[in-house]
């Protein structure tokens, strides 16, 4: 006899939204997670001095997408805009209108030709005005953390149509996105989930309505059986698995995943969250700026706390700059950001050293449980997403940031509307 009805591989938001919509229909589910915490790619710290949450990893909302907003107002959570006031650092120029930028560079493509986005650059390079190429290509490997090489030109106007129609203001959970996790685990019944923190699933092998998965514990090796599976590994974990043999695989691996999961790319990110002694950009009590513009730092892109007054910057890079950062010692990681932060704001680093108070990151490429921040598509990468969202036999689904359809792929929403699909899917069959 199985040990479940269903077994949940992963306790990131897709994971838990596959698992609550399952027990909600009257299924048995058990959560296997490798991490001993719940979230995944949401990671919120409290500091002791801090009012407000410390994100390490999903920090905005963007837009107002239906099923998270819902979610976050059923669970009591508060959403709080962010005013969106972007600048370049001091003696820089103007920032140029990047969406106006983008949506040139996307309508001089070919729409029904799919190809690297670096390709389009190219094409366009010296036709608008000057800069405006570069500006949008640092614009792009930051957002979406990419290799303009890989990202596909199809997939990125897919991004920027779910962006139009979920809306481009930006919100945060005031309490934190790990409030979110704790109060929507909270309202799962235990009588009818049981989740199982510091497990990892090294192996999958399956037939019709029956699963039989290897679980490495903390005391040696255990083995979890169910009727069927729902899969939500982040990608670079989830190919090495499809694409594993021997032992430690999914067996039979899908042939259709291989050549699907080949489309979607793992894009590289890093932030650094430095809290200080007082707002220094924000002289007198004034909001200040929301986001701060630089160049060619390691660092490129820094926010603020606001609404709230928490003396805290936010360093960002992403795309290649920050796959180079990839594996540094987090030392190493911070005086990175700290010297970037002096370039952008045209401070002197060792003043800002000294007013410094807490620090905190974390090398999501580096971290063996996902290898990286968030997806993007490769070229094809729409057409994959579609095949990997059917269920294999009726019996295991793949669900999570990286196989969101229409779009959200790379969101919190993203990943919670694709558990909640794998979880229709299952129930259906």
């Amino acid at each position: 006899m199985a040990d479940t009805d269903v077994l949940v591989v992963g306790a990131g938001m897709a994971g838990l939204a596959a698992a609550d919509r399952l027990v909600a229909r009257g299924r048995r589910v058990v959560i296997v997670e490798a991490r001993d915490r719940l979230g995944g790619r949401i990671h919120t710290t409290h500091a002791p001095e801090l009012a407000s949450p410390v994100e390490l990893g999903a920090e905005f909302v963007h837009g107002r997408p239906a099923e998270l907003v819902a979610l976050i107002e059923a669970l009591g959570l508060t959403l709080v805009a962010v005013p969106e006031r972007h600048r370049r650092g001091p003696g820089r120029p103007p920032l140029p209108d990047l969406r106006r930028s983008l949506a040139r560079l996307l309508e001089a493509g070919d729409a029904s030709h799919d190809r690297p986005v670096a390709e389009l650059l190219d094409e366009t390079r010296g036709t608008g005005e000057p800069g405006e190429v570069e500006a949008v290509a640092r614009y792009l490997e930051g957002f979406h953390a990419a290799d303009l090489s890989l990202l596909g030109s199809r997939s990125l106007a897919e991004n920027e149509n779910a962006g139009a129609e979920d809306g481009e203001d930006v919100h945060r959970i005031r309490e934190g996105y790990g409030a979110l996790i704790e109060r929507f685990v909270a309202r799962i019944d235990p009588a009818r989930c049981e989740i199982r923190l510091g497990q990892r699933v090294t192996a999958l092998h399956w037939g019709p309505r029956e699963v039989r998965s290897a679980v490495r514990t903390g005391n040696g090796r255990t083995e979890v059986t169910a009727r069927q599976a729902v899969v939500t590994l982040p990608l670079p974990v989830l190919c090495e698995l499809v694409e594993a043999t021997g032992p430690d695989a999914i067996d039979p691996a899908p042939p259709q995943w291989q050549t699907a999961l080949r489309t979607l790319r793992m894009g590289s990110a890093h932030r650094a969250v430095l809290g200080f002694d007082r707002r220094w950009w924000a002289p007198d009590g004034e909001n200040g700026p929301s986001f701060v513009h630089g160049g060619a730092e390691a660092f490129p892109v820094w926010w603020t706390a606001l609404p709230s007054h928490e003396a805290l910057l936010t360093g960002w890079t992403g795309g290649p700059r920050a796959a180079a950062l990839s594996g540094q010692p987090e030392g190493v990681m911070l005086r990175a950001a700290l010297e970037s932060l002096a370039s952008v704001f045209r401070r002197d680093v060792a003043e800002l050293r000294s007013a410094l108070r807490l620090a905190y990151t974390h090398d999501w490429t580096a971290d063996p449980l996902s290898r990286g921040a968030y997806s993007y598509g490769g070229v094809g990468a729409i057409e994959a997403r579609e095949l990997l969202a059917r269920p294999v036999g009726g019996t295991v689904v793949l669900a999570g940031e990286a196989v969101a359809r229409k779009g959200r792929n790379a969101t919190v929403h993203g990943a919670l509307a694709s558990g909640r699909e794998a979880a229709d899917t299952l129930f259906a069959s």
